[in-house]
């Protein structure tokens, strides 16, 4: 349906109310004498909530046009906090773009946070209509606001890849699968049979993205999944030498330096023993001068490309008065999905036999660890 920018006589007809009823509601006030019913300003508020009408004058003087403003908008806390920095490369990428395609970002901060995460519910809506579209990042989005943003057809643009009925939803992502059963490969033709993979499976689309290259890559050669919870770290670590792993997929949610220093405290050196591969850049950078071997996410060439295709959107919408379905613009276009390159770091090593690493670790230490016997490994962690 086509999309315009709302205005305060679109919501008073929706709310079957007046415009200065409108206005009463949002400005929190009343003149003497009108009383306005807690069940009349509902009806106002859930009118301004489904059309993201922005009550800001600046996006009022400017309604039916362009202001050359695209929002940004994190699901998550958006600056690093104890050296956690992970949508610093995005909003680089972001920043660049921006500066070439000759428009303003608009960083927005003041969404309710729910269970520590943001919230575009309440007035959250309002504030998007102040940009011309916006980029959406974060591991934990809200399926039931993407869903709203797509049913007004309000203009964004996923910062990773997303499934949506239909492929409606427009993204820039990361090819995880496929970078991920590529470090499978590697590290079979380095003689390892033994792998493992390190990490939690959770629901969000890059961690099912990277087990289910794992999964594929895996199964292609005939050999059993070993999934190693290492949420704690040393417990992880000894649940990697009694399976007798000769090498671990590690997720970017954990710290491998941490991992390979509790590993090394049980006699096994990376890579020597266990070689680590990184599936992407640690979240959670260590202090130590170790070269991770693995893949890297391009994550400034994404932000990049996602405010490039924003801009494309925004400008489609400007043309024709509505966003752009898959006929419109190319579907490689809405969707796109860049590769992860590799890194030749210097934790990847030939396995190493795991009857010669069971002698050494004997020899090293007073008792060696137990090897569970292949056919008890599975699917699950």
């Amino acid at each position: 349906m086509p999309r315009h920018r709302f205005t305060q006589a679109d919501v008073a007809a929706m709310a079957g109310v007046s415009q200065s009823t409108v206005s009463f509601v949002l400005n929190g006030n009343a003149p003497v004498g009108v009383r306005i019913s807690e069940e009349t300003r509902k009806r106002v508020l859930d009118a301004i909530r489904i059309t993201g009408y922005s009550a800001n004058p600046v996006a009022q003087s400017l309604a039916g046009g362009r202001n050359q403003i695209l929002g940004v908008f994190t699901y998550e806390t958006t600056f690093p906090r104890g050296g956690r920095d992970f949508y610093g490369p995005f909003l680089v990428g972001i920043e660049h773009a921006a500066e070439q395609v000759g428009v303003d970002i608009l960083l927005f901060t003041s969404a309710r946070v729910v269970d520590g995460k943001r919230r575009l519910s309440r007035d959250g809506w309002q504030r998007l209509g102040i940009a011309d579209g916006c980029l959406l990042l974060g591991q934990h989005e809200d399926q039931g606001e993407l869903q709203h943003l797509l049913d007004t057809n309000y203009p964004f643009v996923f910062v990773g890849k997303r499934v949506s009925e239909g492929r409606m939803l427009p993204y820039v992502g990361a090819d995880y699968i496929a970078a991920t059963a590529r470090q499978v490969e590697r590290l079979i033709a380095a003689g390892h049979r033994r792998i493992g993979y390190a990490g939690p499976q959770g629901a969000d689309q890059s961690t099912l993205d990277r087990v289910e290259g794992y999964r594929q890559a895996m199964r292609a050669h005939g050999l059993p999944l070993r999934f190693v919870d290492v949420h704690d770290v040393p417990v992880g670590a000894e649940e990697i030498a009694e399976r007798r792993l000769t090498a671990i997929l590690v997720a970017p949610e954990n710290t491998p330096d941490e991992l390979a220093l509790a590993l090394e405290a049980r006699g096994l050196q990376v890579p020597r023993d266990v070689s680590m591969l990184l599936l992407g850049q640690p979240i959670h950078p260590g202090g130590a001068a170790r070269r991770w071997s693995g893949f890297t996410v391009p994550r400034e060439e994404m932000g990049a490309r996602a405010l490039v295709l924003l801009s494309r959107i925004v400008e489609h919408e400007a043309a024709t008065g509505r966003t752009p379905a898959a006929t419109d613009l190319d579907d490689d276009d809405l969707h796109q999905i860049l590769d992860c390159p590799d890194i030749d770091g210097d934790s990847l090593a030939p396995a190493r036999d795991v009857d010669d690493r069971a002698q050494a670790l004997t020899t090293s230490t007073d008792t060696a660890p137990a090897a569970t016997p292949e056919g008890t490994f599975s699917d699950h962690a």
